[in-house]
C-alpha cells in the first residue's frame, strides 16, 4: 500500500494552492492553462448530479460495495464510476486507502473489462483536488493493479499542476503515460508532453538521479542462488523502460513526430534530441543526415554536443564500440562534414532559447485547442450524466425481469407438485405405456438421455404444459440397435442360413 505521511486531507483546487513549505514560490512558475480549462461550474454539477445524491454517503457506499467483492456479488462499472465521483467526499487517508483497495479488488473481476471513461477522469480529478496528485502519479504506474489510465485532459491538468509547482520531474512522469498509451489525439497533450520533459532533462533531474542509482547498485552485493533454469532477459523498449532519461527520450521523440509546429527545423531537431535520449543511436545518424544535413538544415549546438559526449562513451567501451560500428563511422564522416562547413549546418541556438520556442508553440496551440477542449468536457459531463441514468434505467428494468422470472419458475415448481400428486393415478397408465413402449425394459427413465434444454426457465415450462416432450423426442440413436449387435445378428444369421441350406441339399 502506498504511504503517506499525514491522515487528514485537505481539500483544494489546483490552481489556488499554495503550499508554503515547498520551498519555492508558486506565483513565479509559468502555466499553460487558464482556470476556464478546468470547467470548475460544470464538474461541481456534475458532482451533486441526481445519481450521485442517491447513493448516499461514501463511507456506507464503499463499505456496501467492498462487502459485495468479498461475497462475490455483483459489482458493476457503474457502481466503481459512482465510487470514483464520490471520492472528493473522503475525510481522511484511512478512508483513501480503503477506496484504493476497492478498485484493486474490482481489477480482478469480470466487470472490469467495461468500466467508463468518467471513472477515469473523475479519479484523477478528486485526487487533485484532495491535494494527492503525487499519490496519484503512484497509482498510474501500477496500471494492472489499479486499472486508472489518464486522457488528453486530465493528462494536461496533471500536467499544468506540476509545473505551475516547479516540479518538472512529477509532471515528466504525467507525460511518460501518454506516451506508454500512444495517445497523440490532441494537439496540445502532446506539446505539454514535449515541454515538460525538456525542461526534466535540462533541469539535472535525471543527472542526479542516476548518480543515485549507480551508487546503490556499487552498493548492493551480489547473492548466487541456484536456479533450474535462467530466464531469458527481454526488453520491449516501451512497458520494460525505468531509465527517466530514456522515457522522456521516447516521449519527446513521440511526441515532435505526431506533433506539426509552425517551424518545422524545431521539430526536426526534437525529434533527433528524442533519439538521442532515447539511445537509438542508429536512427538518430540515419535522420540526422536525411532530414537535416541533406536538406541544408541547421542542427542545435547543444544536441550535437551531447551527441558527441554519448558516441565517446561508445567508443571508450569496447563492447558498445563493436556493437555501434556503424554508428561511430557515420559520425566520423558527418562531423567532417559538419567541421568544414559549421556555420552552414550548426546553429549557436541554446537551450533556453529552444524551450522559449516550445512554450510559444505551446501558447499558439493552446489559444485554438483550449476551447475546443473546454466545450468537450462540457459535453462528457452532460453524456456522461445521461450515460449514467441510461443505465441504472436498465439495470432496474434488467432485476425486474429476474424477479418476475423467479417467481413464474418457484410458482411452476409448486402447480407440477401438485398436478403430480392430483393426477398420478388418472396418467399412471400412460406413463406406463410411454416407458414401456419404446423397447427399454431394462433401463430406468432418469437413464434414458434426452435433448438439452435452453434455459431452466423454457425446460420448466415446458415441463408442465407438455408433460412428456423428452421421452417422446428421444433422438434415434437413443433407441436404435447399437452397430456390434447389428453385426452379431448378421452373422448368426449367415451361419443359420447356411447350415440350413446344406441339410437340405443332404436330405434331397
Amino acid at each position: 500500500m502506498i504511504q503517506i505521511g499525514f491522515s487528514i486531507l485537505k481539500k483544494t483546487r489546483p490552481h489556488r494552492l499554495f503550499n508554503s513549505n515547498s520551498g519555492f514560490n508558486w506565483q513565479g512558475k509559468r502555466k499553460f492553462l487558464s482556470e476556464s480549462y478546468y470547467c470548475y461550474d460544470q464538474w461541481d454539477k456534475y458532482l451533486v448530479s441526481d445519481l450521485v445524491k442517491k447513493v448516499g454517503p461514501v463511507n456506507q457506499y464503499s463499505i456496501s460495495i467492498s462487502d459485495r467483492l468479498k461475497n462475490k456479488g455483483l459489482v458493476t462499472p457503474l457502481d466503481m464510476d459512482l465510487l470514483a465521483t464520490k471520492i472528493i467526499h473522503v475525510n481522511n487517508i484511512q478512508e483513501l486507502e480503503f477506496i484504493e483497495n476497492i478498485f484493486l479488488n474490482f481489477r480482478k473481476t469480470q466487470p472490469a473489462l467495461f468500466v467508463r471513461d468518467s471513472m477515469h477522469y473523475s479519479f484523477v480529478r478528486n485526487y487533485m483536488d484532495l491535494n494527492q496528485s503525487d499519490r496519484l502519479l503512484q497509482i498510474l504506474k501500477l496500471k494492472y493493479k489499479y486499472g486508472i489510465f489518464l486522457d488528453s485532459y486530465t493528462a494536461n491538468m496533471l500536467m499544468d499542476y506540476f509545473v505551475k509547482n516547479g516540479n518538472y520531474k512529477n509532471a515528466a512522469l504525467a507525460a511518460h503515460e501518454i506516451m506508454l498509451q500512444e495517445n497523440n489525439e490532441n494537439e496540445l497533450n502532446l506539446a505539454a508532453c514535449l515541454l515538460t520533459c525538456l525542461k526534466c532533462l535540462r533541469s539535472g533531474i535525471v543527472d542526479d538521479e542516476q548518480e543515485k542509482s549507480n551508487k546503490e547498485d556499487e552498493q548492493q552485493t551480489k547473492e548466487k542462488r541456484l536456479v533450474y533454469f535462467l530466464r531469458k532477459e527481454f526488453n520491449d523498449e516501451h512497458f520494460d523502460l525505468k531509465s527517466i532519461a530514456k522515457l522522456c527520450g521516447k516521449t519527446i521523440y513521440f511526441s515532435s513526430k505526431n506533433l506539426k509546429m509552425d517551424d518545422q527545423n524545431l521539430n526536426k531537431n526534437m525529434i533527433l534530441y528524442g533519439l538521442v535520449q532515447y539511445e537509438k543511436y542508429d536512427k538518430a545518424v540515419e535522420f540526422w543526415e536525411n532530414s537535416l544535413i541533406k536538406n541544408n538544415e541547421t542542427t542545435y549546438q547543444f544536441i550535437i554536443d551531447d551527441f558527441r559526449k554519448v558516441i565517446e562513451s561508445l567508443v571508450a567501451n569496447e563492447e558498445k564500440s563493436q556493437k555501434f560500428s556503424d554508428v561511430i563511422q557515420k559520425w566520423n564522416h558527418l562531423s567532417q562534414i559538419l567541421d568544414s562547413e559549421s556555420s552552414k549546418f550548426i546553429s549557436s541556438t541554446n537551450v533556453e532559447s529552444v524551450i522559449q520556442k516550445v512554450e510559444d508553440a505551446l501558447n499558439k496551440i493552446n489559444e485554438k485547442q483550449s476551447k475546443k477542449d473546454i466545450e468537450m468536457q462540457n459535453e462528457l459531463f452532460v453524456k456522461w450524466n445521461q450515460e449514467q441514468n441510461n443505465e441504472l434505467n436498465q439495470q432496474i428494468k434488467n432485476f425486474t425481469i429476474e424477479q418476475k422470472k423467479k417467481n413464474i419458475l418457484k410458482r411452476l415448481d409448486e402447480l407440477e407438485k401438485q398436478e403430480e400428486m392430483i393426477t398420478f393415478f388418472e396418467k399412471r397408465q400412460e406413463i406406463i405405456d410411454a416407458y414401456y413402449g419404446k423397447g427399454f425394459p431394462t433401463e430406468y427413465p432418469s437413464d434414458i438421455p434426452i435433448e438439452p434444454e435452453e434455459s431452466i426457465f423454457k425446460a420448466k415450462s415446458e415441463r408442465h404444459f407438455k408433460p412428456w416432450p423428452k421421452y417422446m423426442n428421444r433422438p434415434k440413436s437413443s433407441y436404435g440397435i447399437s452397430k456390434s449387435r447389428a453385426i452379431k445378428l448378421d452373422s448368426l444369421k449367415k451361419i443359420y442360413l447356411t447350415n440350413s441350406n446344406q441339410s437340405q441339399k443332404n436330405e434331397n
